[in-house]
């Protein structure tokens, strides 16, 4: 008997689900054993202030989204500062289940609070914003500007939500592979900046 379309494509789309899977694995191993060898000094400095085409973007932006990092995600306390420091409104996300992330203004990032999976979020007193520039964490990424999350849909709802807000991905450079597996819900980035490289779409920051 010939399997269905229906069956055929429900196949298909949980083959890409374990692809996803197994290369999450994968290279959060890779990052966290990347990260373990690096120096306090190296952590410190990384990511600390943005480079020149992604200052571009900042430039023209007021509020730009952040995230929290955890474990051995590219840091993003220096940035905050330095943003603050330059008088942007920084804001954080803050996870609303199947939703798109509600993105709330924080004045100290030492006033975040622990929230889903223990990441730590905006309180409820934290206004709710809408971000001009979205900076994103991930587990991978490949040179077609894919990104790689944990999974839960969270920062592609909130891009489709934001479709005017440039997508800046933050990783480390071992975090790269050949070929994200995609999916059409996946979103592109339009910048991807690594601790040595920056990759990015074509007349983004013109």
């Amino acid at each position: 008997m010939v399997p269905s379309l229906f069956f055929r494509k429900n196949n298909s789309l949980s083959g890409l689900d374990d692809k996803k899977k197994k290369l999450r694995e994968e290279y959060r191993r890779r990052r966290d054993a990347f990260y373990s060898q690096l120096d306090m000094a190296t952590r410190g400095l990384a990511f600390r202030r943005p480079p020149s085409p992604l200052a571009r973007l900042i430039e023209r932006s007021e509020i730009i989204a952040l995230y929290s990092a955890i474990g051995s995600e590219a840091p993003t306390s220096r940035l905050a500062d330095y943003l603050a420091e330059i008088g942007k409104t920084v804001a954080f996300p803050v996870c609303t289940g199947d939703r798109p992330l509600e993105f709330r203004k924080v004045d100290n990032i030492a006033l975040l609070e622990s929230g889903f999976r223990n990441i730590s979020e905006p309180g409820a007193d934290c206004p709710l914003v809408s971000p001009d520039l979205i900076i994103a964490p991930m587990l991978a990424f490949d040179r077609s500007m894919h990104r790689l999350g944990q999974g839960g849909g969270h920062y592609d709802r909130s891009f489709a939500q934001y479709p005017d807000a440039p997508r800046i991905g933050l990783a480390w450079s071992v975090q790269e592979t050949d070929s994200v597996p995609v999916q059409p819900h996946d979103i592109t980035l339009d910048m991807i900046v690594t601790e040595s490289e920056i990759i990015q779409r074509d007349k983004l920051t013109s």
